[in-house]
């Protein structure tokens, strides 16, 4: 194997587009190993390890620390009613649920 890569195995990896005159990067089908020195507008589907700026969304699990500080999940009361609907849950967690969203 070469150290060499051709543009049509780059293509392969990477999509482009060029929009209001300047060149972005709109699709990789793999990984970046190193960093990025811009935004990530869209879906991250794997682990990301060291974040320097925002997160809008995470759908999976934050492993490490925030700015410094350690990350914790926390469910709003309205999200917990919803998951212990979908979950089957007794009449007992419903109400208590449901009297945590009515007081929020």
């Amino acid at each position: 194997m070469t150290d060499q890569i051709t543009l049509e195995e780059v293509l392969e990896l990477v999509e482009l587009e060029f929009v209001n005159r300047a060149w972005r990067v709109k699709h990789v089908q793999g990984s970046v190993w190193k960093n990025v020195y811009g935004s990530v507008y869209g879906y991250v589907r794997d682990d990301v390890d060291d974040v320097g700026g925002n997160v809008r969304e995470v759908g999976g699990i934050v492993h490490g620390t925030i700015s410094g500080c350690e990350w914790q999940f926390v469910e709003t009361p309205k999200e917990k009613l919803k998951r212990l609907i979908g979950e089957g849950a007794g009449k007992a967690q419903l109400l208590e649920a449901f009297n945590q969203l009515e007081g929020s």
